[in-house]
Parts: C-alpha cells; sequence; structure tokens
C-alpha cells in the first residue's frame, strides 16, 4: 500500500478532472525523486501562476486538493503548499533542468521534481539541522555535483524574505560543498 508522497499524489490524481503537471519539491520531492529513506506528511508543490490557473480552470486542481486533504487528513498526510517560483531559492534556469517522475497509478497527473542543486537551494530559505542532511544526502549518493551546487549558491534568486535566512546559512552551505571537493 502507497503512503507518504505517493498516497497524497495518487489520491489527488484520482480527484482531478483533467490532466496536469505538477512539480515536487521538499520532502517529498528526496523521497521520491531521489530515493531518500525519510518521511514527510505533505506534498509541497511548484507551480507559476500561469502553471496554476490552467491546473484549476482545466482539471479541477482547487477542488482536487480540497478532496485530496478531506480524504487523507485522518492518516495525517495533506497538500497545502503551493509555492511560486519567486517565493523559493533558485538558480537561473531551474526550469528546463527539472526532471519528470515516474509513479505507477498515476492517469490524469504528470509529476516532475526539480533538479538536485535546485532541490538543494530550495533548503537555504531556512538550512536547520534536516535541510542540511538532506542536501548531505544528495552529495553523498553524488546526485548532487558538489562544485555545480557551489556555482548554484553563488548565483542563486533569493526572494526577499529569504535574504537573511540565506545569507546566515551560506558559510555552512558552502563548507559542505567543499568538504564534498566543491
Amino acid at each position: 500500500m502507497d503512503q507518504g508522497p505517493a498516497l497524497i499524489l495518487k489520491t489527488l490524481d484520482g480527484f482531478m478532472t483533467g490532466p496536469g503537471v505538477v512539480r515536487l519539491f521538499g520532502g517529498a520531492a528526496f523521497i521520491l525523486g531521489y530515493g531518500r529513506d525519510r518521511t514527510t506528511e505533505d506534498a509541497d508543490l511548484l507551480l507559476d501562476d500561469r502553471e496554476c490557473l490552467a491546473l484549476v480552470e482545466g482539471a479541477g486542481f482547487a477542488e482536487a486538493v480540497e478532496a485530496t486533504n478531506r480524504v487523507l487528513e485522518p492518516r495525517g498526510l495533506y497538500l497545502a503548499h503551493v509555492f511560486g517560483p519567486e517565493q523559493q531559492v533558485l538558480a537561473p534556469g531551474w526550469r528546463p533542468r527539472c526532471r519528470p517522475l515516474s509513479i505507477d497509478g498515476l492517469s490524469r497527473l504528470r509529476v516532475e521534481v526539480l533538479a538536485p542543486e535546485d532541490l538543494a537551494l530550495t533548503k537555504l530559505g531556512r538550512f536547520d539541522a534536516a535541510d542540511e542532511d538532506d542536501v548531505r544526502f544528495l552529495l553523498e549518493s553524488r546526485q548532487l555535483d558538489p562544485a555545480r551546487w557551489r556555482h548554484s549558491i553563488d548565483e542563486a534568486i533569493v526572494p526577499p524574505e529569504y535574504r537573511n535566512l540565506f545569507e546566515e546559512a551560506r558559510p555552512r552551505a558552502i563548507a559542505l560543498a567543499t568538504a564534498f571537493g566543491g
């Protein structure tokens, strides 16, 4: 039986009325896209306004999210976080680096995950111990090239609300990249 992020996405897929594309980041992306053994109660989505509007108008997205949350609430699972790219730390050109993700049983929903360097960058808006562990996992599993990530840190587009946190996290992030040869 599916659990966590896969169950959230399959449930959402079942309630959608038409096709759509969503992009995962956060814990769900680490689990489904990169094989990290961790838990999460939610699935965070990154969609620009145009993509979100297309889902709402063409696939019944708002109603599907509401129904998904209603069905999964007893299990402590939910889909509530839909962010725009301007609300996350990302490197220029992040969109074409996204990777398709295959999840058995989806009929309407196509899922992508952020590329490793962009997924790691999203962690720099907070970069607590759990975030650092997620990035370390990508580095240790060689899914994230330390030199590429360091370059991404240097050219990151940082929303104003994350600027201070990003600058506080930057030395630790660069030290981590350097420890892995970056």
